[in-house]
C-alpha cells in the first residue's frame, strides 16, 4: 500500500526501495545502502540525487562522509499539500491559456484540402478568406451570388471594400439575391458603385446564412458563422450550369419580391 502511494507521487522501483530502507533503517551512507539492497553505487548516488531533488531525502556530512536519511512522514504530507496547490495555479493557468491552447490547435491543422484540384475544402477564417479572394482569380465576367454572409457585414471591415474594388477593377459584374436584412438593405444601395445588382427577399423565408457563389464553371459555397468557418470550392460544368438555372430561375422570382418591397426601405 506504501509502494503504491509513492508510485503516486512518481517515484520508480529503485526510488522506493531507497527511501524505505532510509525509512526503516534510519540515515546511511551509499556504499552500505548499495550493499543491503544488492544495487550498484553509482546508481545509487544517482536516485540519491533525485530523491533529494524531490524533497524526499536530506543529506548531510558526518566525518568527511555524505550521510542521506529519509524526511518524516509529516514532511512528505507537507510535499503532497504543496503540490496540490502548485497543481491548482497550473490548472488556473492552463484556464486562462484555454484560448491560446484552442488557436495553436486550429493553427496545426490543415486550413485546405484539394482533391485532384476539382475539389477545394477549406477550414478556418484565414481559409475561408483565401476563398473568398480566390474567386476574383476567375476569368468569367459574371458573379452570381445568394446569402449575404457574415464575412461582409461583420468580419471583413476594409478588407471586404478592397476586395469589392479590385472585382470592380476587373470588370467582374455581380446579380446578388439577398434576405432583406438591415446589412442587405445597405449592401443593395451602393450597388450602382461596386458594379452589381441586388434583389431582395423576405428573409423569413430565404435566410441565407451562408453565401453561393457562381463563376462560370465554378461553384463556391461558405460561411464563416458560429466557432468554425468553412468553405468548399468546386469545378464542374454540369453541375454549374444546373445551379446557374436554378439561380436565373430564383432570380425571376426574386424581381416579384423586390418590387413588392417599399422602396423607402432601402435607404
Amino acid at each position: 500500500m506504501i509502494e503504491a502511494f509513492l508510485q503516486t507521487l512518481g517515484l520508480n522501483e529503485n526510488e522506493i526501495k531507497i527511501y524505505l530502507y532510509l525509512l526503516t533503517h534510519g540515515e546511511s551512507i551509499a556504499s552500505i545502502i548499495a550493499k543491503r539492497l544488492t544495487m550498484k553505487r553509482a546508481t545509487v548516488y544517482q536516485v540519491l540525487e533525485t530523491l533529494e531533488s524531490k524533497e524526499l531525502v536530506s543529506s548531510f556530512e558526518k566525518n568527511k562522509v555524505a550521510h542521506f536519511d529519509a524526511v518524516d512522514p509529516e514532511d512528505i504530507v507537507r510535499l503532497c499539500e504543496q503540490r496540490v496547490s502548485q497543481m491548482q495555479r497550473i490548472r488556473e493557468k492552463a484556464d486562462v491559456l484555454k484560448g491560446e491552447f484552442k488557436k495553436l490547435r486550429e493553427r496545426g491543422k490543415m486550413p485546405t484540402l484539394e482533391i485532384r484540384g476539382k475539389i477545394k475544402y477549406y477550414e478556418g477564417m484565414d481559409a475561408v478568406t483565401d476563398l473568398i479572394n480566390e474567386t476574383l482569380e476567375e476569368k468569367h465576367s459574371e458573379q452570381l451570388c445568394f446569402g449575404l454572409n457574415t464575412y461582409h457585414a461583420e468580419l471583413a471591415g476594409d478588407d471586404w471594400g478592397q476586395y469589392t474594388k479590385l472585382r470592380v477593377k476587373k470588370g467582374m459584374h455581380v446579380k446578388s439575391i439577398q434576405p432583406d436584412t438591415e446589412a442587405a438593405i445597405e449592401y443593395k444601395s451602393r450597388d450602382k458603385d461596386e458594379l452589381r445588382e441586388t434583389l431582395l427577399v423576405p428573409h423569413e423565408k430565404f435566410p441565407g446564412r451562408c453565401e453561393i457563389n457562381l463563376i462560370g464553371n465554378m461553384i463556391a459555397i461558405y460561411t464563416t458563422r458560429g466557432q468554425s468557418p468553412m468553405g468548399m470550392k468546386m469545378y464542374n460544368k454540369d453541375m454549374a450550369e444546373a445551379l446557374t438555372s436554378l439561380f436565373r430561375l430564383a432570380w425571376e422570382r426574386a424581381e416579384f419580391y423586390d418590387k413588392k418591397k417599399p422602396k423607402g426601405n432601402l435607404q
